[in-house]
């Protein structure tokens, strides 16, 4: 297993990610002012429903990742094929059953929203967006091939593929003066040429695999199910934890505030990914682990991800709260700044559950996800419970802190026991550790803190001059100071190879 590898994989996917970021952002406000607060609420509310398809999967992507990564590690080529052709069946099945549950969701579309035209709309769009996410159910198991062999760099380079078409066929279409239908349909021809590719791809690099019925295997398709039976519940609960704002505010208030609501939920679903960028290898990686019976280098590699993590997490949770108003100022308009506060109540809940991101991948990457989906149930119930309840008084704050409480609670104060026992680690010795990176982060904000009040100001060249200063500022105390000089040279080494250990260092 190559550190190199992966650095190169997570350095690709935080690029990709930045790109998105930037390309969604640039791209947000001139959607939003060609379709009206009306439509694009309709747009988001179709995102919404076309989110829903995922609990089709199942939960056997995170499974096949797990057990290709296994078979491949192993090196065992026919086991391999059997994982490989037995999930390819798999999510073709899952992807005609994405195709009807579109019919039936179109046909539904009466009961979404209220207007005949835009139910009309609604169920063209659910359809055309259908057939694209169906395509897409059995590429996943060649992108997670790649994945579980490390190959990180050609799905990261892939992804951004995608996205520089979608952006590109995004604004032509609107330039063009056409409305959501071909938006959906520009959506699905983006998706087409990294599809192909992710199949070359996985045969140029593993061209032992080979699609054969012969090697369809019942017993591994039980032990695919018997591992995504709780990744499913996981996600029957993530959409209860993320996709039900969108439908409760649609209900109780109107279109345009869920459009406010979404530049807030926007923002910190780019926190989750990038974070999730960083961490998003680590799934793998503790399998390796866990197949070779490696217990010291399990817990070796949650605490250095988890002090890495929070740091990052810190950071970017600063950022946000600290030139949050001044960037949907200049971004959105002065129009939309009552999505800020949104925004700072989301990212304080989001801040606390990525602190424990690496320990999830833990969770996943040994089997241990039945607790992660059972906590995530709890907390996507009261979520929904919550929202329901605080939307009526509160609006758009309220459905936020619908989603934060019940996170802030499950993610601080019952994951970290769970993950200590199932890990070996000592609880106080896990809470020590990340409390003293948690207070050393904080303390390297100070300078940041006083930079941003100061310079900080709602002009792209104020924000991006105000958040490199801060960037800085932040990441050399925390280099000397944060990580320990075992930490710093492995990290060091990882980015930038051949870079000199420091004297001493073994």
């Amino acid at each position: 297993m190559s550190a190199r590898r992966l650095a190169l994989g997570t350095v690709l996917r935080a690029i990709n990610l930045a790109a998105t970021a930037f390309a969604s952002l640039l791209v947000m406000p001139f959607v939003v002012h060609s379709l009206g607060d009306r439509l694009y609420g309709l747009w988001a509310l179709v995102g919404t429903f076309i989110g829903y398809y995922g609990l089709l999967d199942l939960g056997l992507t995170s499974a096949v990742n797990r057990y290709m990564a296994a078979a491949l590690g192993s090196g065992d080529a026919v086991q391999s094929n059997r994982v490989f052709n037995t999930a390819v069946r798999l999510f073709v099945g899952i992807g005609v059953a994405v195709l009807a549950a579109s019919a039936a969701a179109a046909g539904a579309a009466p009961w979404v929203t209220r207007n005949a035209a835009d139910a009309s709309l609604f169920g063209r769009v659910v359809l055309a967006l259908g057939v694209n996410l169906a395509l897409s159910f059995p590429v996943r198991v060649f992108i997670g091939t790649l994945n579980a062999h490390l190959r990180f760099e050609i799905t990261a380079a892939l992804d951004l593929l995608t996205l520089v078409v979608r952006t590109s066929l995004t604004v032509a279409v609107l330039l063009a003066g056409f409305k959501l239908l071909a938006l959906a349909l520009a959506t699905l021809a983006a998706s087409l040429p990294a599809m192909v590719l992710y199949v070359y791809f996985t045969h140029k690099n593993l061209p032992f695999l080979n699609l054969d019925r012969a090697y369809w295997s019942r017993p591994i398709a039980r032990s695919l199910f018997a591992y995504s039976s709780f990744s499913f519940v996981a996600g029957v609960a993530d959409i209860l934890r993320f996709r039900v704002d969108g439908l409760v505010l649609a209900g109780f208030l109107n279109l345009a505030a869920v459009t406010h609501f979404s530049i807030a939920s926007t923002m910190a679903d780019y926190f989750i990914a990038l974070v999730t960028a960083f961490t998003g290898v680590l799934g793998s990686v503790f399998s390796r682990q866990d197949g070779a019976r490696d217990l010291g280098a399990i817990r070796r590699t949650l605490f250095f991800a988890t002090k890495l993590s929070v740091i990052l997490s810190t950071f970017i949770a600063f950022g946000l709260l600290a030139w949050g108003r001044a960037f949907i100022e200049r971004w959105m308009g002065p129009g939309y700044v009552d999505a800020y506060p949104v925004l700072v109540v989301l990212t304080l809940g989001m801040m606390f559950a990525l602190w424990q991101a690496p320990s999830v991948a833990l969770l996943y990457g040994t089997s241990k996800h039945k607790f992660y989906a059972l906590s995530n149930t709890v907390e996507g119930v009261a979520n929904l419970v919550l929202s329901l309840l605080l939307v009526r008084r509160y609006g758009m704050i309220g459905v936020a802190l619908g989603t934060v409480i019940p996170m802030s609670v499950i993610k601080l104060l019952i994951q970290p026991v769970y993950v200590c026992r199932v890990s070996g680690i000592a609880y106080w010795s896990y809470i020590g550790r990340t409390a003293r990176t948690i207070g050393a982060a904080l303390v390297s904000l100070a300078i940041p803190a006083w930079v941003s009040i100061r310079y900080a100001a709602p002009d792209y060249k104020s924000l991006v001059a105000v958040g490199v200063a801060s960037a800085i500022l932040y990441a050399v105390p925390l280099w000397f100071f944060g990580l320990t000089s075992e930490e710093a040279d492995s990290l060091g080494r990882a980015v930038i190879p051949g870079l000199r250990r420091r004297r001493g260092v073994s």
